[in-house]
């Protein structure tokens, strides 16, 4: 026998070795199903996580808190539209896209694209989606000076 062909029968050895290892062991199968087996010998991925499947169990007060936390990283230029879009979606209503979609009646095709800020919509749009957060889409100062002037005389009177 060659060189060769002794590195290929380690190979082999090898990989039947690891094979062997792998595979549950009779007193552990017995009395599972083939499907029962395959779920507790596949890979978990360790933190790949769905955005909406922990839905919140927030109070009225802790949603509106909420709300205010993402309108201001908003306003400050710190998430774009469609990033604040979807942490309300998912941190105050725990909805799915769908489900979110089908509630402020737009695609999940179009709530996927705002989110991602893809695509260009209309006011009437993006209004439709932002609506059960109680916010608009609305004009703002550019320069985050004249924001911050503005927001902190907000509550004063003209």
């Amino acid at each position: 026998m060659s060189k060769h062909q002794n590195a290929k029968e380690s190979v082999a050895d090898a990989v039947a070795r690891l094979r062997a290892k792998r595979q549950p062991t009779q007193s552990e199968t017995s009395g599972k199903t083939l499907d029962e087996i395959k779920r507790s010998t596949a890979k978990q991925p360790a933190t790949a996580k769905r955005a909406s499947r922990n839905g919140p169990s927030l109070s009225a007060q802790a949603r509106q808190k909420r709300i205010s936390q993402i309108t201001q990283q908003l306003l400050a230029g710190e998430l774009t539209q469609g990033q604040a879009l979807k942490a309300l979606r998912v941190s105050v209503l725990g909805l799915k896209q769908e489900a979110y979609a089908s509630l402020v009646d737009v695609s999940r095709k179009t709530l996927s694209e705002i989110e991602n800020d893809r695509g260009s919509y209309t006011t009437d749009i993006l209004n439709k989606v932002f609506k059960p957060f109680g916010l608009k889409v609305g004009l703002i100062p550019l320069s985050p000076g004249a924001l911050r002037a503005l927001m902190s005389n907000s509550g004063n009177p003209a």
